[in-house]
């Protein structure tokens, strides 16, 4: 009764988030708790409350969050996969933009259109350089997606205004409806993907474009190392850790190791689970969801982890989150607001802007059902909320700051714990195969993952247990 009595009162009261565009939140497709008010229309205008109160969180210890896994996909927006979900601030059918030789274009669905399906074969991997990305932010307007060098080179490439609906998703179809969608999780800088998986490994980057030099920047795995809790890395094929040197050698395990813990209920408090990154642009074979793969594939890796996770004997004490790393230069309708940056990254010349709107799938025992939290949140609310759980020191720019929202506050620590989760029919495939043909971009950074190849050397060189 005191716990709730506490979130009535802290209801009552006005907390303005600070920093700019923080109005785009909310928490709820229903409006039942405090902090988490109302749920957008069923045609996917949300409204847009101007204030949030942080709801008051039961002590670490009672939780009923034991397992935190966080899988992490490749290079999709919101608008582009989870546009179509009810409840939802998404935009599909109906958009229109300016290509780079004048022309009105209007956004399509993929899976039906016979030149694009489920891979978008012989075209190119749309742009997302920090370049690239503001002149597709254009300012705020978001319209510049088919204005970067990738297609203005190529009349009738309109794969950047593509977009999926849930009957072309056969598990986010199904998941998104009957879990938590966060609408308003952005990535954690207007940049590509090295960028942005520092970011969610460290709270920042020590680099605005693609590589792979050695990274110095501590992580989340120091941070559990710091406190003695337990924290695993697991990947698919090639370890995005081993861009640290061999610090992180004990910490990298197979994919199939993960899912010997899941089975035995030996998971770490942490998990970081990365897919198969090997054939990528331009051969799209790989299984991360990153163009011209097969999208299907991503949807059966995904739901590989689900099960995993569901029917092992942790479920009950277990949070699953599912993202991305960033857009992918795919089209989205809400802009990015801006958040601080350390000092070396404002050296870099990174100018503060988060990325733009990706997708995020929160599943458990303690995640509301069928709900959309419109909570503002970037990759520092996932280390908020591993924090605040496991007592960790905060991480990077943003950690510890009073409007880094947690992504504990989307969750429901009012309700018992609901252990039921539904097995979803998802075909197995495989999917797709080897582009014939494909188009690598020619912008910087926009040709996928660069050097895959390398990174495994590096990899295999450092020790690695690799596949």
């Amino acid at each position: 009764m005191r716990f709730q009595t506490r979130r009535r009162l802290l209801g009552a009261a006005a907390a303005t988030l600070a920093g700019a565009g923080l109005s785009a939140c909310g928490g709820g497709g229903d409006g039942s708790l405090a902090g988490d008010p109302g749920g957008a229309s069923s045609t996917g205008s949300a409204p847009v409350p101007t204030q949030l109160v942080p709801p008051v969180l039961p002590g670490p210890a009672q939780s009923g969050i034991d397992h935190v896994v966080l899988v992490v996909m490749e290079n999709r927006s919101f608008d582009h996969y989870l546009g179509w979900l009810p409840g939802a601030n998404g935009k599909q059918a109906g958009l229109q933009f300016i290509d780079a030789f004048g022309n009105p274009q209007n956004s399509f669905r993929l899976a039906t259109d016979p030149k694009y399906g489920f891979q978008g074969c012989g075209f190119a991997d749309p742009d997302h350089s920090y370049e690239g990305a503001r002149i597709q932010l254009d300012g705020g307007k978001m319209d510049g997606w088919l204005l970067t060098p990738d297609t203005n080179k190529t009349p009738g490439d309109l794969f950047p205004i593509g977009y999926y609906q849930a009957e072309d998703l056969s598990f986010f179809g199904s998941a998104a409806r009957d879990w938590t969608v966060c609408d308003s999780y952005h990535c954690g800088i207007l940049a590509e993907t090295y960028p942005n998986r520092f970011y969610l490994m460290c709270g920042e980057t020590d680099r605005l474009h693609n590589s792979n030099a050695t990274c110095s920047l501590p992580t989340i795995f120091d941070r559990f190392a710091e406190k003695g809790v337990s924290a695993n890395y697991y990947f698919s094929d090639v370890p995005f850790t081993a861009l640290f040197g061999a610090k992180y050698l004990n910490t990298s395990k197979p994919f199939a190791t993960f899912l010997t813990d899941a089975a035995a209920g030996t998971l770490p408090a942490f998990s970081y689970v990365d897919p198969r990154f090997t054939g990528e642009n331009p051969q799209g074979i790989s299984a991360d969801d990153h163009p011209n793969s097969d999208i299907r594939n991503g949807q059966v890796f995904l739901n590989q982890i689900y099960d995993a996770v569901r029917n092992g004997p942790g479920w009950q004490k277990t949070l699953l989150i599912i993202t991305y790393d960033e857009w992918g230069g795919f089209f989205d309708h809400v802009p990015p607001f801006k958040r601080p940056v350390s000092a070396a990254e404002t050296q870099l010349g990174n100018d503060g802007y988060l990325g733009f709107r990706v997708p995020m799938v929160l599943i458990g025992p303690r995640v509301k059902r069928g709900h959309v939290s419109h909570w503002p949140l970037d990759p520092s609310s996932i280390h908020q909320l591993l924090a605040w759980r496991f007592g960790l020191n905060p991480l990077g720019a943003r950690g510890g700051l009073p409007d880094t929202n947690s992504i504990a506050y989307a969750l429901d620590f009012i309700s018992q714990p609901n252990l039921t989760a539904p097995a979803y029919s998802v075909p197995q495939g495989p999917f797709g195969g080897v582009c014939p043909g494909s188009i690598t971009g020619s912008a910087p950074g926009i040709s996928g993952v660069p050097g895959i190849s390398s990174l495994r050397t590096i990899a295999t060189s450092l020790g690695f247990p690799l596949p």
